[in-house]
């Protein structure tokens, strides 16, 4: 890294993530650095090589040496050189020309070590040396237990130089007190001097300047209050953003410059529900493992930006929960902008340690709200252990830090049982009440013996767990429960501000917990943010955009017996129309009955019939539901009637002129169609009366492959950036191959790399893989699948 010459005396936070070097920790590797014996990397890195499944927890539980080279030229003019690093897991020493700088335990706050005590400033490179251990300990959070998800190992988020000098600004807090009746905005600002003053610059969404103001400070500590002359509220369904950009400055000279997104809301969760700028609300939501296959955490803001994309457009939620640590300031800055509602919380998992484990989780608490406290998205903060046991000084102290730091957001505490002590402002439960039909969430009457706020934090996950290519009854079942909370949940009177339900995507975990690979399928999507059935019964509650899921292929093979019971059409549209064969068999409507709290219920279809007997047979539409019934008794019981279907059987067979055998033709004809030529259904979608979807379910071995990615550019700035691909084997009626697990080999040349090996699977039909950026021009991407080749371009900036 190569500063400018004659650099000034303002305040500079420069990147230093591109040429680090990694290798495994050895104990002379600060007594002597031969570069050979490392590898050259850039950061955000994961230094081993990681498998999806079936991959061995000694790996990541290992220390590594990162070293890198800075160039000192300009530094001298800087009282203060710190380095920052984002997130290091998950736990560093710093050595700055092989002394100790400094030491951090926590792997999910970001830390600053003054660095210039220990620079010789008569070298021009400086070695800059970081120990890094996987190991988990006891009393590091969330170690100390075995925990349901990985640490992993590395600095997994960005590093930056920031070059200070007497005056800067500290912090900044910017919050509006009555934001529905008043457009005042409040800022708190914290400068290393009493003197000076601070320009403020508010933006509007359109990069225009609708205030500006220059106030004078006499203390370290000043409030600064701006009154626009009209604001618009940030919103879930509409996130309108203002740019806050203050300016400290004395004359002609800067000292130094912050910016920060701000919106005006008012949030908050009441005992009878949640509520957004005093609108009632109920929340759906889903939990998030910030994990990634191949790179564990290790992926920089691209990544970042499109999870919470996946959430808000592809899965249709309001709100996340960053669970069980802080999350990426990538995420949130994109949770910000799109309107996606975020719960942060502290790290850890059932377990409470000693002293040294308390302090640790009241400064990680400290630093994330300290970092994050401006972000218009979060509507609480989590200030307990997750699912741990009562704690009363602990957590009296996590609340009062909380709200020292933020008096103006709530505060929560993740718990997994009754009655547990409330210190904080909402009762946050993770409710996992045995499925049932007539019941999949507790009362919170039972939960909580007072009338407060409460949100359901978790449920389903490990009850059900679901792989992308379990058979349909077992994915639907996943769905159905899924739907079951969510509608219980969403009841008008019952006091639930909402549901989140576990979680986003399946993810890595140790081996006490999910499959015997080493992956928990929990997730409504798959490790590679690939959709599972359950995916559907989220989105299909929001009304954009269309969505028309049939939960099956129609298939008689999928059934025992052959018997296709009942079908499930996730959909937000007014009804729909089935054909089979080309023939209308009926028009089914949403099933309001089963599901009376959702605002968009499944359709269920279980008579696949319909009209069609008493229309093809020329048959009276009583007799053809007679007929209907035995052929229903039949494909559930077996060929052996009762008596009773015997008689009824008979007659019309006679009254009809049939023989047995025709009796026969008809049973199969109109159920399974075994030993017949296949059978097409046509699903069609109406909203007002609009045909807008539809979608053809039928037998057909056209074998096409797909390769579509939401971008074709990256933008190299601060780190190199990333590109998510999804490969979908689909036949001609676009219905995904879910039962192909053919090899996919990716070729990437040019300016990209790729991510993971170069053979990858297809899991039941659908791939997705990331590319990185690791130089400006272009690159391109060859995706070959059976006999199928595809090429794209990706341009990097």
């Amino acid at each position: 890294m190569l500063l400018k010459k004659g650099i000034d005396k303002m305040r500079h936070k420069i990147p230093i993530n591109f040429s680090w070097y990694v290798k495994p920790f050895e104990e002379n590797d600060l007594e002597h650095i031969e570069l050979k014996n490392y590898q050259k990397i850039d950061i955000p890195n994961q230094p081993i090589k990681l498998y999806n499944n079936y991959f061995k927890i000694e790996d990541i539980e290992q220390k590594y040496t990162y070293y890198y080279p800075l160039e000192t030229k300009g530094l001298k003019n800087h009282k203060h050189i710190y380095l920052q690093f984002d997130g290091v897991a998950i736990e560093s020493d710093l050595y700055v020309n092989q002394k100790k700088a400094g030491h951090h335990m926590s792997g999910y706050t970001p830390f600053y070590i003054n660095i210039k005590p220990f620079l010789d400033l008569d070298k021009e490179v400086q070695d800059i040396t970081v120990i890094v251990s996987g190991i988990e300990k006891a009393n590091i959070p969330p170690f100390g237990g075995v925990v349901d998800y990985l640490g992993y190992v590395g600095i997994y988020r960005e590093v930056y130089l920031d070059l200070r000098d007497e005056k800067y600004i500290k912090d900044v807090f910017m919050y509006a007190e009555d934001p529905l009746n008043s457009n005042q905005l409040n800022i708190e600002v914290e400068t290393t001097l009493p003197n000076g003053e601070i320009l403020v610059d508010i933006y509007d969404i359109e990069k225009k300047i609708v205030k500006s103001k220059t106030f004078s400070i006499h203390h370290e500590t000043s409030l600064l209050e701006l009154t626009l002359d009209q604001k618009k509220l940030w919103h879930i369904d509409n996130p309108y953003l203002y740019e806050v950009v203050l300016t400290y400055q004395h004359e002609d000279t800067v000292f130094d410059v912050y910016k920060h997104k701000f919106g005006f809301r008012s949030l908050s969760f009441e005992k009878d529900r949640f509520y957004i700028n005093g609108e009632k609300r109920k929340l759906l939501g889903l939990n998030r493992h910030q994990s990634y296959p191949f790179q564990g955490y290790a992926m920089p803001k691209g990544a970042q930006k499109d999870d919470a994309d996946i959430l808000k457009r592809k899965l249709g939620v309001d709100i996340v929960r960053s669970s069980h640590y802080p999350c990426s300031k990538h995420f949130l800055d994109r949770a910000d902008e799109i309107g996606l509602l975020v719960i942060e919380e502290i790290p850890g998992w059932q377990y409470i340690g000693d002293q040294t484990f308390k302090e640790i989780s009241y400064s990680s608490l400290e630093n994330m709200i300290n970092r994050d406290k401006n972000h218009p998205s979060i509507c609480m903060w989590g200030v307990r252990i997750n699912e741990s046991q009562d704690d009363h000084d602990f957590y009296t102290r996590t609340n009062e830090i909380a709200k020292s730091i933020d008096p103006y957001r709530q505060t929560g505490g993740i718990r997994n049982f009754e009655h547990s002590e409330l210190l904080e402002d909402v009762y946050t439960y993770n409710d996992f009440t045995k499925y049932s039909e007539k019941q999949a969430i507790q009362d919170k009457s039972k939960v909580v013996k007072a009338d407060v706020p409460y949100l359901i934090t978790e449920h389903n996950g490990h009850m059900f767990p679901t792989k992308p290519y379990d058979n349909e009854l077992i994915r639907l079942g996943q769905a159905k429960r899924h739907l079951k909370v969510i509608n219980d949940a969403f009841a008008i009177d019952n006091h639930i501000s909402g549901a989140i339900g576990w979680v986003m995507s399946d993810y890595q975990t140790h081996p006490a917990f999910g499959s015997v690979d080493g992956i928990c399928y929990h997730g409504v999507t798959d490790i590679n943010r690939m959709p599972k059935m359950a995916s559907y019964s989220y989105l299909s509650q929001k009304d954009h955009p269309f969505v028309l899921e049939i939960s099956s292929h129609m298939n008689i093979g999928e059934y025992p017996g052959g018997f296709l019971d009942e079908v499930y059409v996730f959909t937000n549209l007014d009804y729909i129309k089935l054909y089979k064969n080309n023939q209308y068999v009926s028009t089914y409507k949403p099933s309001h009955q089963l599901y009376p709290n959702l605002k968009h219920p499944p359709i269920v279809i279980n008579d696949f019939i319909g009209d069609l007997i008493s229309e093809q047979e020329k048959m009276s539409k009583k007799d053809a539901e007679k007929v209907k019934k035995i052929i229903r008794y039949v494909t559930e019981h077996g060929p052996k009637l009762p008596l009773k279907f015997k008689i009824q059987m008979g007659l019309l067979l006679k009254k009809y002129h049939m023989s047995f055998d025709d009796g026969v033709k008809l049973f199969y004809k109109y159920t399974s169609g075994w030993g017949n030529e296949s059978i097409s259904y046509r699903f069609e979608g109406y909203k007002e009366d609009v045909k807008v979807k539809e979608v053809i379910k039928t037998h057909d071995e056209s074998f096409i492959v797909e390769l579509t990615s939401s971008k074709n550019e990256m933008h190299i700035e601060e780190t190199y950036d990333t590109l998510r691909y999804e490969v979908v084997a689909k036949d001609r009626f676009k219905q995904i191959k879910e039962y192909a697990f053919d090899p996919v080999t990716i070729e990437v040349n040019g300016s990209i790399e790729l991510i993971g090996p170069h053979i990858q699977t297809l899991i039941s039909g659908q791939l997705a893989f990331w590319v990185r950026s690791i130089s400006k021009g272009s690159g391109t991407i060859r995706v070959k699948v059976r006999d199928q080749i595809i090429d794209k371009e990706v341009k990097v900036r």
